[in-house]
């Protein structure tokens, strides 16, 4: 870990350090019996919401975490002082971090320490709206709104903040991936949200006794994420099982198609384009090769050396063969199979299969062209080794225009986003066990 992440970790822990002190100093008086037994209910369902957590792939770190431990605690802010809340979240997130699922020491303090500050932020910000608006203390949805927001907004800064130092990448880059496509996993956080209300209606109309109910919902919001989790999932599953099985015909191209994915989307994230549009790109770009699992190409691909002409032009059917699989799935968008038929159009429209020119090619499909070029020049082959980054990029200047689309060209050399697929082709290299030695 850098030095700048520890300054950033001890930073956030000193602040969540500080709230707690200011809230526990705000706060007079003692709990009643009532209370405590209702505060440690809270506690005891954020401590079952974790244990329901799901994890699914996505998101900056290749892991996406869901967990309904929010809506407990967001009751708890509406129901308690914000003192109540924080050493609620202390002691759930303290318990799950260390029990749950053990990590290192700096990013325990780190997760808890950011925890403490959304939620106690946010819950004093309940607080102050409530009050300001119509001084009482019932449940009241401006004030739930402000809440809900600063405690997603803020928690989604400060970990977007140690990511983006982690990993040298720019904060607003590691944002776009972290809140996922079309708003992801956090649009649906939010939609969730409002079970917060029923649970704290609950308590306030029947007692503990009535967040027994609460459970019914908290299944549902489980089982909803389950599902998601395991029909995504399944999906990539299948779709991967299909790549390897082409992949590992030849060993030099390994890793390949994942390899053009994350560069794809790398370069779609370059280019400003839209969060649901990245996806799509990821997406079809790691299917991109998948006509040639049928085994009239299993000699050609493995082929060391050039190509016959009766070769070239059997292998150039492969994008519309992939095209024609995926059509047949239902999961598959006809964006995606549009993109994976026409990935070898070229800019001045010598491609194939189409012979499509400019603009008439799917920019996905464009996208695509570049990144899988860029990766099989990057990449070691029988016959010559892995070009260099200076070599690549002045190919993509050569081909500007001709094979390549000039604008995807422009945003890859104004971004490093060579340096970055060249330490990735790198990675990929280290792990293939038995490279040859070329000269």
């Amino acid at each position: 870990m850098t030095l700048i992440s520890r300054l950033y970790i001890a930073a956030v822990a000193l602040g969540a350090t500080a709230l707690v002190a200011v809230t526990t100093a705000a706060t007079s008086g003692m709990p009643s019996l009532g209370s405590l037994v209702g505060w440690t209910t809270f506690v005891a369902l954020g401590l079952f919401s974790e244990t329901m957590a799901v994890h699914f792939e996505g998101g900056p770190t290749g892991k996406i975490k869901a967990s309904i431990v929010f809506l407990p605690l967001f009751a708890c802010a509406i129901v308690f002082s914000p003192v109540a809340v924080v050493f609620a979240v202390i002691v759930v997130q303290g318990l799950s971090e260390t029990l749950f699922k053990p990590r290192g020491w700096w990013r325990t303090v780190f997760n808890v320490a950011q925890y403490v500050l959304a939620y106690g932020v946010a819950a004093w910000v309940y607080v102050w709206v409530r009050d300001a608006v119509v001084r009482s203390g019932d449940v009241h949805v401006i004030a739930f709104s402000a809440m809900t927001a600063t405690f997603f907004s803020l928690n989604l800064v400060l970990v977007v903040g140690i990511l983006s130092i982690q990993s040298s990448t720019k904060f607003t880059t590691v944002l776009q991936k972290a809140v996922g496509p079309g708003g992801g996993n956090l649009l649906y956080d939010l939609l969730a949200s409002p079970i917060a209300v029923f649970a704290a209606i609950l308590y306030f109309e029947v007692g503990v006794a009535g967040l027994l109910l609460f459970l019914l919902p908290l299944f549902l919001v489980r089982f909803s994420y389950l599902d998601k989790l395991r029909l995504e999932q399944a999906t990539k599953d299948l779709l991967r099982v299909l790549i390897k099985t082409i992949e590992t015909r030849d060993p030099y191209t390994s890793g390949h198609s994942m390899r053009v994915s994350i560069l794809a989307r790398e370069i779609a994230t370059d280019m400003g384009l839209g969060r649901s549009f990245i996806q799509k790109v990821e997406n079809a770009a790691l299917l991109h090769d998948i006509g040639k699992v049928d085994s009239a190409y299993s000699e050609i691909i493995s082929k060391p050396y050039d190509l016959t002409p009766e070769e070239r032009e059997l292998i150039k059917t492969h994008a519309a063969a992939g095209a024609d699989l995926l059509q047949s799935l239902s999961l598959v968008s006809n964006d995606i199979v549009e993109a994976v038929r026409h990935h070898h159009e070229r800019f001045d429209g010598s491609g194939y299969p189409s012979g499509l020119r400019a603009d008439h090619i799917p920019l996905v499909s464009r996208i695509i062209m570049v990144s899988d070029s860029v990766d099989a020049m990057l990449s070691d082959r029988p016959y010559r080794a892995a070009l260099s980054v200076e070599d690549v990029e002045a190919e993509l200047v050569r081909c500007s225009g001709t094979q390549f689309d000039p604008d995807i060209v422009s945003a890859i050399l104004a971004n490093g986003t060579l340096q970055r697929a060249e330490r990735l082709a790198a990675e990929f290299r280290a792990r293939i066990p038995h490279s040859p030695q070329l000269a």
